[in-house]
């Protein structure tokens, strides 16, 4: 796939303003996951995986009030403003560059694949 390609699939889901259902980081960050649910309720997943610099990096600023883990989904403060793809290639290393702002938290994560699922509800 190229970077439009991937860009064109993430666009498709319309994830301006989606609240974040989670964000996973797994198997010593070699796989990260970022959930959400469209307009109809269908959890869209952006899968990450092989992944060789993930970043996150929280507004210091923004006051969270409780444990995100106490919040109810509804007081989840993370909605999708942007998501941008890019690429790079490093000796012989491709990789994906995927940007995500949902402030008051932003990612930026350098991997392998990325694979984009919707699973209907």
């Amino acid at each position: 796939m190229t970077v439009s390609e991937i860009q064109r699939i993430i666009d498709e889901y319309d994830y301006l303003d989606s609240r974040v259902k989670a964000v996973e980081c797994n198997y010593f960050a070699d796989e990260v996951h970022v959930i959400y649910d469209d307009e109809d309720g269908n959890l869209i997943y952006y899968n990450f995986i092989g992944c060789y610099k993930s970043v996150f990096d929280h507004v210091k600023e923004y006051d969270k009030g409780i444990p995100v883990k106490s919040m109810t989904p509804s007081q989840i403060p993370y909605f999708l403003q942007d998501v941008k793809i890019d690429e790079i290639t490093e000796e012989d290393n491709h990789l994906w560059i995927c940007k995500i702002n949902m402030f008051p938290l932003y990612l930026e994560i350098w991997c392998k694949d990325i694979k984009i699922e919707r699973k209907c509800k």
